[in-house]
């Protein structure tokens, strides 16, 4: 459980011993493990037996989880987030926080881990030099507090747990507290008891956490179809047994008195046999029916698909030269989770520029959190020529800004404007450098004729 609700006065009045009961009481979450297992190919299928010691055991991983995960999470943030803001200066200094986080990568990371595992959190912290950090805080290590009583889930407390070892191979665990005012630092060595080490002030102003989900249900992409993945590793297992067993099926002699293993043995070697009146040499073999198993696992692949809203990408009719609609026809599915998706992971940015906000004007400035907006931009197979057509056409009707945020490939919008506007500058330099190149040549000239003129005269 990666979040718990309490009231507030139940918040404000923690003991060092409830802390150290909450943390007990939701420190292991197998979920977490098991969809993480799922991801890097760890499937219940690697664990199966057979009864039979000397039948095939094939196990084979068909990692549609991963498939799933990569595929959303490509295509909801594989497009950078862009962010828009009539304070220039305030967005200029999130973006350049933004730049030395790598941002873009760390939104990744957190959408990858919410479409893994349904959830995720990020730590704000400030490192040496006083500069905002952005640290990704897995789901299985953080507990988030929220008010009960709240519409908006507020965020009153956070515990973050940090597990590792050290020299002599003792397991340590270190656990933070925090709230909107300090944080209380707690120490085990091999699971003994939690002791308190230290009690420390920061300067958020709130709880410098933020929880981001990949739905209301906290739930992962992947998640709904795990059975019918361990039904399809299962189908594709068996169907690899299937054929090794008759590859080294079993040669049934009928009628032929006394073969022993060494006339087997040279039939197999020789490619050769006699067979008496009435013999017969045959092979054991298991019969498949591959209409019926070939239906059964596109039917198992095409229900996993639809269960995810994931598309078959490498399905031929993706490798046409589709129009705008006709893609999104076919992403459609994967269009309403992503929509769902950027409302959630919406709301988590607008937090953690808040945060920085409390941050910066602690330092001096007046900036409100609400005036950076960001805008998310989907990562779909783009027919180019046709957007470029589209942007073209709305050039009387939308600004340059909201038409450079259309196009893919465009990551800021902000440095684009930027760019162009110094090529503007460039040209009106050279053509002005042009205009008094062609003037001075042109009074060189009037002025080379005037001489020769009164060279004339004087002659």
């Amino acid at each position: 459980m990666s979040v718990i609700y309490m009231d507030r006065e139940s918040i404000e009045t923690l003991t060092e011993k409830d802390i150290r009961d909450i943390i007990d009481e939701n420190s292991i979450d197998m979920k977490y493990g098991t969809l993480h297992d799922y991801y890097v190919g760890r499937h219940r299928i690697l664990r199966e037996r057979k009864k039979d010691s000397t039948a095939p055991n094939n196990r084979l991983v068909n990692n549609m989880a991963k498939y799933i995960t990569d595929t959303a999470t490509g295509y909801f943030v594989g497009e950078p987030v862009v962010y828009d803001s009539q304070n220039d200066e305030f967005l200029q200094i999130v973006q350049d926080i933004f730049d030395y986080n790598d941002e873009q990568d760390h939104n990744m990371e957190l959408a990858k881990q919410c479409s893994i595992c349904g959830s995720c959190f990020e730590m704000l912290y400030l490192d040496e030099e006083a500069k905002i950090r952005l640290a990704r805080v897995p789901a299985k290590d953080g507990i988030m507090i929220c008010e009960t009583d709240s519409g908006f889930s507020t965020p009153m407390a956070f515990i973050r747990t940090v597990i590792s070892k050290d020299k002599d191979d003792n397991i340590i665990r270190k656990v933070e507290f925090w709230n909107s005012q300090l944080v209380m630092r707690f120490k085990s060595i091999n699971g003994g008891y939690l002791n308190l080490l230290s009690i420390e002030e920061h300067y958020w102003q709130d709880v410098p956490f933020v929880e981001y989900i990949n739905n209301e249900e906290r739930m992962g992409d992947f998640e709904g179809v795990i059975t019918e993945i361990d039904a399809y590793n299962k189908v594709q297992s068996n169907t690899a047994n299937y054929f090794q067993y008759n590859d080294d099926a079993i040669l049934k002699v009928l009628k032929l008195g006394d073969v022993s293993s060494q006339d087997i043995a040279d039939m197999k070697e020789k490619g050769a046999i006699i067979l008496e009146d009435g013999g017969d040499v045959d092979w054991l073999l298991k019969s498949i029916d591959d209409t019926a198993l070939e239906n059964y696992k596109n039917r198992l692949r095409e229900d996993i698909h639809i269960g995810a809203n994931v598309p078959h990408m490498s399905d031929e009719s993706f490798g046409r030269n589709l129009s705008g609609v006709a893609i999104s026809y076919k992403l459609w599915g994967l269009e309403q989770i992503c929509s769902i998706k950027e409302r959630k992971f919406k709301k988590g940015l607008q937090r953690r520029i808040e945060l920085m906000a409390n941050i910066l004007n602690v330092m001096g400035y007046t900036f409100d959190y609400r005036d950076i907006m960001p805008k998310f931009r989907r990562n779909r197979p783009q027919n180019d020529l046709e957007t470029a057509q589209i942007v073209t056409m709305l050039a009387s009707d939308l600004s340059r800004e909201t038409r450079l945020q259309m196009m893919p490939g465009v990551e800021n919008v902000q440095d684009e404007l930027q760019k162009l506007e110094d090529e503007k500058n460039k040209d009106k330099e050279e053509f002005g450098v042009y205009q008094n190149f062609a003037k001075a040549f042109q009074d060189t000239a009037n002025g080379t004729e005037a001489v020769e003129d009164g060279q004339e005269g004087t002659q």
